[in-house]
């Protein structure tokens, strides 16, 4: 037996699977707080810092530099496919290592941890403190460097060498205005002595 429909016969199994495919297209319902993944932070701040951000940073850096030498200026861009996709997984790592700073329950350092340079740098539990006293500027200070690396992806999927030396400069930016709240926030830095009039 056979549907009819105006000037088409369809068979019936193929209008049950018009119908099971139209049930399977409805947008799903947002997954609830119950439906998210477990997740538990393995690494402190200062392990993601030397394992994956300064060594992402230094690949977005390091990309774009002029040196000044004995022999004359030493212009250093990429210029192969190799070298921008090195600068991609950099800016790539840079960005996600800024999602993970801002994981919940994530520490500073481990408890046995101190400062290498006391009285210059704050304590890990300070740092803590700091940290936890204004969640939302740490945070809005991490979407900052998220949001350098993202545009230092874009650059280096350009292989645009101006822009991206630019964005090393924001990237920077990001990294000394979070370090100056919670690293070092007494840091005195000596002003400049004017020139002789």
């Amino acid at each position: 037996m056979s549907i009819f429909k105006g000037r088409r016969w369809v068979a019936p199994a193929a209008v049950l699977l018009l119908v099971v495919a139209a049930g399977c297209s409805k947008s799903e319902p947002a997954p609830t707080a119950v439906d998210a993944p477990h997740y538990e932070p393995a690494a402190t701040i200062k392990d993601l810092m030397q394992s994956i951000i300064d060594p992402a940073a230094d690949q977005v850096w390091n990309a774009v530099t002029t040196v000044q030498t004995a022999g004359g200026t030493v212009d250093t861009v990429p210029k192969t496919d190799e070298d921008w996709l090195k600068v991609r997984h950099g800016a790539v790592g840079l960005s996600e290592g800024a999602n993970l700073l801002i994981m919940p329950g994530r520490k500073v350092a481990l408890p046995h941890e101190k400062s290498e340079t006391p009285g210059v740098e704050l304590e890990p539990e300070e740092m803590q403190v700091l940290i936890e006293k204004d969640r939302a500027a740490f945070n809005q200070r991490a979407k900052a460097l998220h949001e350098a690396g993202m545009a230092a992806v874009a650059a280096a999927d350009a292989k645009d060498a101006q822009k991206l030396f630019e964005v090393g400069e924001t990237i920077e930016h990001a990294c000394e205005g979070c370090h100056s709240a919670y690293w070092y926030p007494n840091e005195k830095i000596p002003t400049v002595p004017s020139a002789p009039r």
